[in-house]
């Protein structure tokens, strides 16, 4: 019996046991993959990036409690800073290494149970309270890990930089891991996330946010303001489209970046923004 759950074991008790007599079978064929599951494995693939996009642009516009409609009822949400908290915590850290849920390094259990956030009221006011952010979509590396018919788990590494509280500019890198069920609109409903957050490493901070100037513009057009040329860098991140879309998206919007965000949301989730419109990546 034991030696059914441990093949390969060779001693027992001090005793040595007999040789196992192994017989041989033919391998199993391998199953070429079919059509079907490469037309599935793209599908999952937009929906995925299609609901990354669209999160972080919710994310980074500034009113996160349109994130309520991405959270199952009973959602859970913890966050994680992975380091020693007997070093001193780095200040562009601070903020949420004190809602820091490591349960290696958390021994008190009522504490536990107060930084595990559930129900998606209490998620999305706890990520309203975090420092506002712009993430640098490109920089997302996405990885499916699980998936059945109702149920996919997948996580994204990435780095975003705060754009106000007391580390204003300063990098950061995270990975998060979302297990979703299937959503309304043929969506994904979020049922656990789990957010680690740290310090990003010098190459990830120099490669970072590293959108060019556009070159091209017309005379004719009024200059845009320092403020208004930041708008449009941060919009192209988010949304992944070439400058002077994200410009247009923000004039069109009388330069309010939450409504532009929400407008664009809406006009891709309608298959309205035209593939032209975004950049390519080899």
């Amino acid at each position: 019996a034991i030696r059914d759950c441990f093949p390969k074991l060779l001693c027992l008790d001090g005793q040595e046991l007999p040789q196992t007599i192994f017989v041989d079978i033919d391998s199993p064929e391998l199953i070429q993959p079919c059509k079907e599951s490469y037309q599935r494995s793209a599908t999952l693939q937009r929906l995925v990036e299609q609901f990354l996009q669209q999160y972080y642009l919710i994310y980074d516009c500034g009113d996160r409690q349109g994130l309520l409609g991405a959270y199952h009822d009973e959602a859970c949400f913890s966050l994680t800073v992975p380091f020693n908290p007997k070093d001193p915590a780095p200040s562009s850290l601070w903020e949420y290494f004190q809602n820091s849920r490591n349960i290696k390094m958390l021994k008190d259990p009522y504490l536990r149970g107060q930084l595990l956030k559930h129900t998606k009221r209490d998620i999305v006011d706890f990520l309203s309270v975090l420092p506002k952010t712009q993430h640098d979509l490109h920089s997302f590396l996405v990885d499916l890990w699980f998936q059945t018919e109702t149920m996919l788990f997948f996580s994204v590494n990435g780095v975003f930089k705060e754009v106000e509280g007391k580390s204003p500019s300063s990098v950061l890198a995270f990975t998060r891991t979302f297990i979703a069920i299937p959503g309304s609109n043929s969506s994904l409903c979020i049922v656990n996330d789990e957010l680690s957050v740290r310090d990003a490493s010098p190459k990830e901070t120099q490669s970072t946010f590293s959108i060019p100037k556009s070159s091209s513009s017309s005379s004719s057009e009024p200059a845009l303001s320092p403020e208004q040329q930041e708008m449009v860098q941060a919009f192209s991140v988010q949304s992944g489209m070439k400058l002077e879309w994200s410009q247009k998206c923000l004039q069109d919007n009388e330069w309010n970046y939450t409504k532009a965000g929400q407008v664009f949301i809406m006009l891709q989730a309608e298959g309205k923004v035209p593939e032209e419109a975004f950049k390519h990546t080899s």
